[in-house]
């Protein structure tokens, strides 16, 4: 049986990482620990090997937590109005967790791991979270787990990455890519691997013809409104184009690769299984 501490006060010291101040810092800000909301994200979590400092419900919502806690942590209950206090706006979901930060996997490690062909996802300076945890939603459900991280790209532990992600960001494997120019050729050349971009250019291979043979692919997605830079275009191995209809003439970063990821995954995992 888990023991729920009853608190009274926002102001109580252990509450610390779930202040305000936490839950507005600014995109391109990172602390040594991150927080998750809702009751289904926060059970993805307490499924997954983060270590986890504290979950805190909402008086009222114990058997929330009672359910899904599958280990020993300090778990708080405070009043409604405290709640709000504590984070600065009127919380209604009744359960959050606060969870150490871990560092993203090294590129090294990303080259020892891949041994049969799979389609990784780089994600290069993008800025909206919604984004990036609508992309990591839909490479879980894809069954695509390694996912690189470029320069300027939005927080992935964000509380608001992670809800549009599900915690789905729990279950995929993370690495920084810290200088792409660089490693993104490197890593076509040494692994015999597709380096992909979408673009707008008409001159581009059409997705629906554009076929992975037994070779690894790392998909690669930009700034929501520069798209893939002109270098890294340059350095990618192929250039695919989302054909479209009745006058459209983009879409939404998140909806493109989900197209992308949805048809390389296909017919990579066809091709696996001849």
């Amino acid at each position: 049986m888990h023991e729920i501490e009853l608190l009274t006060n926002a102001d109580d010291p252990r509450l610390e990482s779930y202040r305000n101040s936490r839950w507005n810092r600014q995109p391109d800000a990172t602390t040594d620990d991150f927080i998750v909301e809702g009751r289904y994200c926060v059970e993805r979590l307490l499924q997954s090997d983060y270590e986890v400092d504290s979950v805190l419900v909402a008086e009222g919502k114990s058997v929330e937590i009672t359910g899904i806690l599958n280990r020993v942590v300090p778990v708080y209950s405070l009043p409604t109005a405290e709640i709000r206090r504590l984070v600065g706006f009127d919380f209604h979901r009744g359960i959050m967790a606060c969870a150490k930060r871990p560092a993203f996997k090294s590129m090294v490690a990303f080259e020892q791991e891949i041994a049969e062909p799979e389609i990784t996802i780089a994600l290069l300076g993008l800025c909206e979270r919604e984004n990036v945890g609508s992309i990591m939603r839909t490479a879980a459900a894809l069954g695509v787990e390694r996912v690189l991280l470029g320069p300027n790209t939005a927080d992935p532990f964000a509380r608001r990455t992670i809800r549009v992600s599900m915690g789905t960001v729990f279950r995929l494997k993370l690495y920084e890519l810290s200088d792409p120019i660089a490693q993104l050729p490197d890593l076509a050349a040494r692994h015999d691997l597709r380096t992909i971009v979408t673009t707008l250019n008409q001159n581009a291979t059409p997705l629906r013809d554009f076929h992975l043979t037994r070779q690894s692919g790392i998909l690669i997605a930009g700034n929501e409104a520069e798209g893939v830079s002109e270098e890294v275009q340059k350095i990618a191995t192929d250039q695919v184009i989302i054909p479209m209809s009745l006058g459209t003439n983009s879409l939404n970063v998140a909806v493109a690769t989900a197209i992308c990821l949805h048809d390389l995954s296909n017919q990579l995992n066809y091709r696996w299984d001849l």
